[in-house]
């Protein structure tokens, strides 16, 4: 028989609904470890004030005896669930694994097998006294009770200290959720003890269930002042950890508080030993970065690392860091790396310049090519004026029959032609050296230089020239036509305004940088010093004397 609702009944049901309602505030936090354990935690809370609101509620001693029994479905997990709690809050994930948990779980079974058999052996309670002006219960303990409250004090303790201890390894944001945490988890230690050493003002009546509400209600607090568990520590380890830019947060006083796994292996730093560590010390070998970490303002620049004789480049943004009442709290460095854009705008540059020089390359050869066309255009019209000149002659010699004044300017007309062909062929080479595959190769000097003067024996036997070499040839790397043609024509200017009959010297010598320097001298007057500035003016022609 149950009565309706006596006090302690009801302050066990309101208990038992308020821990519902924190499993339901909880649950869309479910998806973190430590929100988990928090859940599980406030329903086996649900379930030993339940137990209790029917053991308040029923005036029938067997019956108080057995709903005692059944608030320990609830009772012997409550420290367990609080130490996976408070551990996997503290990133402790080792020590969160099906092996630990389930050795953990000894204890608490044979603590319910106890309960449900204490009739046999007393060992969780030795007698029980029913105060029937009160309605309460009272209990003398056995040993295993006491084993057992060991058992729970221990965790609790364990978890109050992972709570203090996460303290100097989380940011100041986290460490606003820890007191609070530490402050909520107080309250049933100091409640259990209470009811242990029976310091009540209920004699009998075990608060330590409303104190566990108590503690969620504050966590329910902490959850909408602080946003506790929307920035959960798990959350933060899994997007630092998997984030491709370098994460550096440093405390006001230059203590490095966080530094994810890319930061790390950019500056090749030790994990263990960066966090906690002062930014000045363990940044010693990276000045630039020490420099702007330490600037008053908000800084986004560029910034160089060379390993392996390699050169990474990057991009760095150091934000200053307010907490909720806007009060400097620290900074936050972001490197990205941006070695692949960099380089290949390096590369892009490079080529950029490499394409501004061919232009210029390719203007000069146009012009030298305007000028040569325009030299050789000169020649050819000198040449087939005089074929036409003596052609006229040699039409009047022939009404005369002056057979000398023929043969005469019949030798004219053929060097003449000789020279209209030599140009002709010139132009040709010029009009296709733009089309041409040219490719520089080693040429042996001496065959280049003998093909040049096979194609003006006659002109060297015309002139009755000696031409003398005066060393012996140095090979090159060249366009072997162009060079038997530079040939041709170095060798014909040395025959036409050269001394008579012309007397030429050949000769080659190493001038430096593996370049090759090559000459014709011949015994003319040669060109006035006056005269020197004009000689590669465009469109520019000395005279002949």
């Amino acid at each position: 028989m149950i009565d309706f609702l006596p006090s302690n009944s009801l302050i066990q049901l309101i208990t038992a609904f308020t821990a519902i309602g924190t499993c339901l505030l909880l649950w869309k936090f479910r998806k973190a470890a430590e929100v988990r354990f928090l859940i599980l935690l406030e329903f086996f809370v649900t379930i030993w004030a339940f137990s209790y609101a029917l053991e308040f509620g029923t005036p029938v001693f067997e019956e108080k005896v057995f709903f005692s029994q059944m608030s320990y479905l609830g009772i012997v997990f409550i420290p367990l669930t609080y130490f996976f709690f408070t551990t996997a809050f503290s990133q402790k994930f080792s020590l969160v694994n099906k092996q630990s948990i389930l050795l953990s779980l000894i204890i608490p079974i044979i603590t319910l097998i106890l309960v449900f058999t204490n009739n046999k052996h007393g060992l969780i309670w030795k007698d029980y006294t029913l105060d029937s002006s009160t309605n309460m219960l009272y209990y003398k303990h056995g040993i295993w009770f006491w084993i057992f409250d060991m058992y729970a004090f221990t965790l609790i303790a364990w978890g109050i200290f992972n709570l203090v201890s996460s303290i100097s390894t989380f940011t100041s944001f986290y460490k606003k959720q820890i007191r609070i945490l530490i402050i909520a988890s107080l309250i049933p230690v100091i409640a259990n003890l209470m009811y242990i050493f029976n310091i009540n003002p209920v004699p009998g009546f075990d608060w330590t269930t409303v104190s566990f509400v108590l503690t969620g209600l504050i966590i329910a607090f902490g959850i909408f002042r602080y946003k506790i568990f929307e920035l959960i520590p798990l959350a933060r380890e899994k997007l630092l950890g998997t984030m491709n830019e370098g994460v550096l947060v440093i405390n006001t006083n230059g203590i490095i508080e966080e530094a994810n796994p890319a930061l790390i292996k950019t500056f090749g730093l030790n994990k263990k030993t960066c966090i906690h560590s002062n930014f000045m010390n363990t940044f010693q070998q990276f000045p630039a970065i020490i420099e702007l970490l330490q600037a008053n303002e908000d800084r986004f620049t560029d910034f160089e690392l060379k390993h392996n004789n390699q050169t990474f480049y990057y991009q760095v943004r150091i934000t200053a860091l307010y907490d909720q009442r806007g009060k400097l709290s620290g900074k936050l460095m972001v490197l990205s790396d941006v070695s692949s854009s960099r380089l290949a705008e390096i590369e892009l540059t490079k080529k950029n310049e490499q394409l501004k020089l061919q232009n210029k390359r390719n203007e000069k050869l146009i012009d030298d090519l305007d000028a040569y066309a325009h030299t050789l255009a000169h020649d050819l019209k000198n040449s087939l004026g005089v074929i036409y000149s003596s052609s006229d002659i040699i039409l009047g010699a022939i009404e005369e029959g002056d057979m000398d004044a023929i043969k005469e300017f019949s030798a004219v007309i053929k060097e003449s032609s000789a020279k209209t062909i030599s140009v002709t062929n010139e132009l040709l080479k010029m009009a296709t050296a733009g089309h041409e595959d040219v490719k520089i190769a080693p040429i042996e000097m001496q065959q280049v230089y003998a093909a040049a003067m096979a194609q003006i024996a006659d002109m060297v036997a015309d002139c009755k020239a000696t031409i003398e070499l005066e060393n012996n040839w140095i090979d090159a790397q060249a366009y072997a036509p162009w060079i038997e043609e530079i040939w041709i024509n170095l060798l014909s200017n040395a025959m036409k305004y050269g001394g008579a009959p012309p007397h030429i010297k050949v000769g080659c010598e190493l001038s430096g940088q593996g370049m090759v320097k090559y000459w014709v001298k011949d015994n003319g007057d040669g060109i006035p010093e006056d005269q020197h500035t004009k000689i590669f003016r465009k469109h520019t022609r000395l005279p002949t004397r």
